[in-house]
């Protein structure tokens, strides 16, 4: 395996890459390319997929690098990226649509639709709503990959063989148990997958359809071809994600290896991705990321679409700082930006109103280091 990697490193350098751009005779483009991928191969990053959509326009589509370091097998423009908690805007845009429709709305109670788990769960809760869960207001433990507790806790009154969706159900009726984390001014310190995962369950006693039916649904209407779960899942075809083998305890040299599937599969970080389904495991192209993007910039544009034009100012204004699955920053103008990684993909999506312009950036590995620069490189360039 050293030897491999080796050799990919010394590809790297001296091979050519292999791309897909919107126009790749465009001299500008190019030069695009090669400050990206010296980016990339000061990282270390296997691959890396950036777009930019300005009004209605894809202006940029590229994926450059390897979908699997030990085979240098080259990424495509229609290759899946795992995106994390970027599902997150997702469950959002579901429940915007439900919203609509009737079904629930922004300020339906928890307990209002699941009564029974409101004996034996902390009076803090009582009032929460699906908008709050979906801001990171409702105080639920972050149940992030370093949560061991809740999972070993949880996992003793399981049996393992129940469907997804009523591991979940049971998953939050053991967090809503919990006391509430403190109260935190920054989204950051209030951040918890653990809420994303009970609005969920409110999204799927109002519509009466499974999460997963929820997505592939909207999926199908809006050709936007998710896949729940895994890229190289859904085919060999497609990314790997990539680790770090000693931050899993791994005997190995390496820095960088492609994720096994035998540790995927079996490690708890498996079920813990799982139970995060809602949260943080979709994968998607980049041209259909950036068309998801384009929807929203309409949105905020006064234009309905799948959505209205007023639900999509609400997921975005509805509070400060981090509003529903979008967070707030300032470049030299506003950005709603999030960012999502599970342990071996990283992507950011960020959406800047004041220039019609949305930008995604994926890449296959851990370790995010360089996104922020790339992020910067396409702002500075193209809004």
């Amino acid at each position: 395996m050293k030897i491999i990697q080796n050799k990919f490193v010394l590809s790297l350098v001296f091979v050519g890459l292999f791309s897909c751009t919107t126009n790749p005779g465009d001299p500008l483009l190019s030069s695009l390319q090669n400050q990206i991928d010296n980016i990339r191969i000061a990282n270390k990053i296997p691959a890396i997929a950036y777009g930019v959509i300005k009004n209605d326009s894809i202006i940029v589509a590229n994926v450059i690098g390897y979908r699997n370091i030990e085979t240098s097998d080259e990424a495509g423009i229609k290759d899946l990226f795992h995106i994390g908690s970027n599902t997150k805007s997702f469950t959002v845009f579901l429940a915007g649509k439900l919203v609509e429709e009737g079904l629930i709305s922004w300020d339906t109670r928890f307990f209002d639709l699941f009564p029974e788990m409101k004996n034996g769960s902390d009076s803090a809760y009582y009032e929460i709503t699906l908008q709050r869960l979906l801001s990171h207001r409702a105080r639920l433990i972050p149940f992030k990959g370093e949560s061991d507790k809740p999972i070993i806790n949880y996992e003793k009154d399981i049996v393992n063989d129940l469907p997804l969706h009523e591991k979940r159900y049971l998953l939050v009726k053991k967090v809503l148990t919990y006391p509430p984390i403190p109260l935190h001014d920054h989204h950051d310190d209030r951040y918890s997958n653990a809420g994303y995962i009970a609005a969920a369950l409110m999204l799927e006693n109002s519509s009466d359809k499974k999460w997963e039916k929820l997505v592939n649904t909207m999926s199908h209407e809006l050709d936007l071809n998710i896949h729940i779960g895994w890229p190289d899942s859904f085919s060999e075809h497609n990314p790997n994600g990539h680790i770090n083998p000693r931050l899993w305890e791994i005997d190995l040299e390496e820095d960088l290896i492609p994720i096994p599937k035998v540790l995927r599969s079996y490690h708890y970080f498996n079920q813990h991705i799982l139970l995060c389904t809602p949260s943080g495991h979709l994968s998607i192209s980049l041209k259909k990321f950036l068309e998801f993007l384009r929807l929203h910039i309409e949105g905020l544009h006064g234009k309905d679409n799948y959505l209205k034009s007023e639900t999509y100012k609400h997921i975005f204004t509805a509070y400060p700082d981090y509003s529903l699955g979008w967070a707030t920053r300032l470049y030299d103008q506003t950005c709603f930006h999030h960012r999502g990684s599970a342990g071996t993909f990283n992507s950011i999506a960020l959406i800047l109103p004041d220039s019609d312009l949305g930008i995604v950036v994926m890449v296959n590995t851990y370790d995010r280091t360089g996104l922020d620069e790339i992020v910067e490189v396409l702002i500075n360039k193209f809004s």
